[in-house]
């Protein structure tokens, strides 16, 4: 497939109520404010003494507070202590401005079980429930997520201080069976006939080493960053969970480390060794924050992480960060708590050098994240010890600070922190700066939250779905059908005199990772006051949009979307999998796309062509409005509109329509062809036919379209899902 490598450019044929722009400023809520009028940056501040206890008793004066390098005056500041005896789980506090907020006693686990050694994982089970459940001792909730290869980021268990819940919310946490064993592959395995490496190590004939060397490197390097994408979204889909959640959100991630992408590395085996440069390498599929902070250049895996690191810091998240693995095992990998044999790979000193430098950096990345948010990196055979001495202080003390910005207005620029102590024996850890996000910044990081998570989205009910308008070889319009149910989304108490916008995000990818085919937009739509009243009894309200023709190559692709209401901060998603036809390997006639839809006369006319003004398809003396759910009442003119795959014109096909219900047939359809055209270019029959459902009593079906010949054989079969109401 050609590389489109940000965005398809869509051509927004949309009906008349959409507008073009939208000025109107969305109001998300500020993650560093206590009310909307006075803008306020929180900096939660941890002070311990050499021995790593909680200095408690710091007064305003022994604080400087500078952002950017300039001395801020500080606008409140207090001692959060929650006792151990009798704070209840929630505490109500004061700010200097008079605002009234609750503090909660909450604690967010994150299992990392995409770099995370599953036996690593499963070994330290019980020395991570412990530490929970102490914390629940402490009067705190807990709440565990899970960072999945196979379903991103996905809750085990919601806020609760039940130990039972807890305790089955750490045994369902895996881990993956496959990172030792990727990073195994850049040894030369033993196996391999030692006479044919040792003569191609002298230019002779035999073993190509460099060629297999390369080979398992591009095969590391693309798992790698597979690796990579994979936890930076779904963790970033976590931060996007929990940032709004008010005060400090304390997280602990347990995990082995994300993948270091910018190295080089050294392949080594037999004594035969070759150095490989790799040039630094920007993971794939990064949906943000990354392209929302304008950032659209190939950066290293430090430079990704950085913009993840202040996202976190932007919404005052602070991590602690656990690896239940063992850094020794990596230097010495025949020691004998460790069972993972090695033994099929030639394991000389460089190669295991070179695996536990993988290993090392991995851990660095987890001590970035840590030290960059005012956490701790919790490694090394005491990493539980010191869990139960530096959380547990951390969570029960902690100054928190606060001074309002120049600017009375986001700017989208990133600020950084710095407070400094004037005592000399006060160590003290805090969070490096902040993201002033602007509103249109939020409601990207939003989508495309929604976009990789979308089953935690799930507030908006909502139709939606892409068809294929075969236009030739591999070449097809994206023809778009939404339908928005408004009794679900008008909501009673609503103001009918004003207007209600939403904003509709699509996003398109390949199921099969590498080169990714994405859109990347947010459709505004306005639904004015006049138009709001004639819709007041309608079921849905439906509209259609295209994109420019477009190449496809791959058999399936997974399409997400997302509406969002900015008035009542919710969103609400649709997933797709949408199937493409390959016509190149079809053979006699088949349908490839269907499409219900309402015809209406007009005075326009067109062959079988999308309007680039409202989204029909224009036919001669009609319009076809595709529907956006294949919800309907009985009527007797019910359009659908079939693309018919032939290598020829003159072929001679007859439609049937029959209705089945629970796998019984209820008998066919009657229907009347309106019209039918025959695309040369595209080698398919476009026609629309009217179908009667006036007599089909109320239920679920599925309409089973069938093409025969004239001797009334079925050359080709389609079944589309539908429900009368």
């Amino acid at each position: 497939m050609r590389k489109i490598y940000t965005r398809i450019f869509f051509s927004f044929l949309l009906t008349s109520c959409v507008l073009f722009a939208v000025n109107d400023r969305i109001k998300l809520s500020q993650a560093e404010e206590h009310e909307a009028i006075v803008r306020l940056v929180l900096v939660d501040v941890v002070a311990t003494d050499k021995e790593g206890s909680f200095v408690s008793d710091l007064k305003e004066e022994d604080f400087e507070v500078y952002e950017n390098g300039k001395r801020m005056p500080i606008n409140s500041f207090e001692l959060v202590l929650f006792a151990k005896e009798n704070i209840p789980k929630e505490e109500e506090q004061i700010s200097r401005s008079g605002q009234r907020y609750a503090r909660k006693k909450r604690f967010i686990v994150i299992f990392d079980s995409i770099n995370t050694v599953q036996r690593m994982i499963d070994r330290s089970k019980q020395s991570i429930l412990n530490n929970l459940i102490s914390l629940i001792e402490q009067g705190r909730e807990i709440m565990v997520f899970e960072l999945s290869e196979k379903e991103g980021m996905k809750i085990l268990q919601p806020f609760t201080s039940e130990e039972r819940l807890i305790a089955q919310a750490v045994d369902k946490a895996s881990g993956s069976i496959w990172i030792e064993k990727s990073a195994d592959a850049l040894s030369v395995p033993s196996i391999l006939p030692q006479s044919d490496l040792s003569l191609a190590s002298r230019g002779g004939a035999g073993f190509d080493i460099a060629k297999f060397q390369k080979s398992q490197q591009h095969m590391y390097e693309f798992q790698s960053r597979n690796r990579f994408a994979k936890s930076i979204n779904s963790f970033l889909a976590v931060m996007n969970v929990i940032k709004d959640y008010p005060g400090r959100k304390s997280v602990l991630l347990i995990s082995g480390g994300f993948p270091a992408l910018s190295f080089e590395q050294i392949y080594a085996g037999d004594g035969i060794e070759s150095t490989l440069p790799i040039a630094q390498v920007s993971a794939s599929k990064i949906l943000d924050p990354f392209k929302v902070l304008q950032k659209t250049k190939s950066r290293d895996g430090d430079q990704i992480l950085t913009d993840l690191i202040q996202f976190a810091n932007s919404h005052n998240i602070t991590f602690y960060t656990m690896d239940p693995d063992n850094y020794l095992r990596y230097v010495l990998p025949d020691i004998a708590y460790d069972n993972f044999p090695r033994k099929a790979h030639s394991m000389n000193s460089t190669v295991i050098d070179n695996i536990a430098e993988i290993k090392k950096n991995e851990q660095s990345n987890l001590k970035y994240i840590a030290k960059d948010t005012g956490g701790t990196s919790l490694l090394g055979e005491k990493k539980f010890d010191n869990f139960q001495r530096v959380v547990s202080r951390d969570l029960e003390n902690y100054y928190e600070l606060s001074y309002s910005p120049k600017k009375k207005d986001a700017d989208g620029k990133y600020h950084k922190i710095e407070v400094k102590i004037r005592r000399p024996d006060v160590e003290i850890s805090f969070r490096k700066g902040y993201y002033d996000y602007t509103d249109e910044q939020k409601e990207s990081l939003l989508f495309a939250s929604a976009a990789y998570n979308p089953s935690m989205f799930q507030e908006i009910p909502f139709e939606a779905r892409a068809n294929t308008f075969v236009k030739g070889k591999d070449k097809y319009i994206l023809w778009f059908n939404v339908a928005l149910p408004m009794k679900k989304i008008i909501t009673e108490d609503y103001d009918w005199g004003k207007s209600k916008i939403l904003k509709l995000g699509i996003w398109i990818d390949e199921t099969e990772g590498g080169s990714s085919l994405k859109s990347e937009m947010a459709i505004p739509i306005v639904l004015t006051p006049n138009l709001l009243e004639r819709l007041k009894k309608v079921q849905f309200f439906g509209f259609n949009f295209g994109s420019d023709e477009v190449k496809l190559k791959k058999d399936k692709y997974k399409l997400v979307f997302a509406l969002y209401d900015e008035a009542e901060s919710r969103i609400g998603t649709v997933e797709q999998d949408l199937a493409i036809p390959n016509i190149s390997n079809l053979s006699g006639s088949q349908v490839v796309t269907a499409v219900f839809g309402n015809l209406v006369q007009s005075s326009g006319g067109g062959d079988f062509q999308l309007s680039q003004k409202d989204g029909t398809l224009q036919l001669k003396g009609y319009k076809l409005h595709p529907m956006g759910s294949n919800i309907f009442r009985p009527r007797k003119d019910i359009a659908l509109f079939l693309q018919v795959y032939a290598q020829q014109k003159d072929i001679n096909f007859e439609p049937e329509f029959t209705l089945i219900q629970m796998g019984e047939k209820k008998g066919t359809l009657p229907f009347q062809i309106v019209e039918r055209s025959w695309d040369e270019k595209a080698k398919v029959w476009n026609c629309v036919y009217t179908l009667d459902f006036q007599t089909v009593p109320k239920g679920d079906y599925v309409l089973d379209i069938r093409l025969l010949n004239p001797q009334k054989e079925t050359e080709s079969e389609k079944n589309i899902p539908l429900k009368i109401i």
